[in-house]
């Protein structure tokens, strides 16, 4: 018993300076892990405050698109709105309270003439949001991105002006699904202000490049990218599975002059 218990004090003794070393290296390690995690998330927490701040302490309006065609309206009377339009308006919500600021929702139809003036976010393409189709009419040529022909049960591609080529939705060969979609952002001056207005639109080509677009305004893979003037615009791409997007990447931002 006597000579066990020398042999596990002595295994110790011999032990203890590898023992000790082990776990003043996983600490280590482990407060390096946390340092990271923390440092990752305040950077893109000052990024994302950085994007929002001054919209965010004007209360922006937020701008939903809702087509009013009489084959909707007649399965519900006050009128029906996308699902991608829906999750990108979530989206939105929660990155300007989590912020701690603020927004005010409104249907493109009911939003009065003067408040084209405000700071807005504009939710949805030209196509169902006439809010946007107004003001990327109004941006024209600053744009260099934009949204081609509008085709008969087609999504509306987007279009890059300057090099001349489509960005369109790759559907499913069998049921004719997308299985990959696209998003515009833009972040530019309200071209109707005078003063310090901004417009931030959000616009796929389906629903699905909507919400991807606006969850992208909360990730550093384009926050990172933004141009020091603020004012942007970017196309996204995002994978479509079983009508759930994922994978989204950026395809290209560029600096509105």
């Amino acid at each position: 018993m006597v000579l066990a218990e020398s042999s596990v004090a002595g295994w110790l003794t011999t032990a203890f300076p590898d023992i000790s070393s082990n776990l003043i290296a996983a600490a280590i390690g482990g407060a390096l892990v946390w340092v990271v995690t923390r440092v990752v998330k305040r950077v893109k927490l000052f990024r994302a405050r950085r994007f929002w701040r001054a919209m965010g302490s004007r209360q922006p309006f937020i701008v939903l698109g809702a087509p009013d065609e009489e084959a909707l309206r007649r399965w519900e009377k006050t009128g029906m709105v996308g699902k991608g339009d829906m999750l990108a308006l979530v989206e939105v919500e929660s990155q300007l309270r989590r912020l701690g600021f603020t927004g005010r929702i409104r249907e493109a139809k009911e939003l009065p003439p003067r408040d084209l003036k405000s700071d807005l976010v504009l939710i949805g393409g030209p196509d169902g949001n006439t809010v946007t189709a107004t003001m990327l009419k109004a941006l024209g040529d600053g744009l260099s991105f934009g949204f081609g022909e509008a085709r008969p049960d087609q999504a509306t591609p987007l279009r890059d002006n300057r090099a001349g080529k489509e960005f369109s939705p790759a559907p499913d060969p069998d049921t004719g699904d997308p299985v990959e979609d696209y998003g515009l952002i833009v972040r530019a001056a309200n071209p109707l202000a005078s003063g310090s207005a901004e417009i931030v639109i959000l616009a796929g080509c389906w629903g699905y490049g909507t919400a991807a677009a606006a969850e992208m305004l909360d990730e550093s893979r384009l926050l990172s990218r933004r141009p020091r003037s603020g004012r942007f615009e970017a196309v996204v791409k995002t994978s479509v599975v079983r009508g759930v997007y994922c994978k989204t990447e950026v395809q290209e931002v560029r600096e509105i002059p």
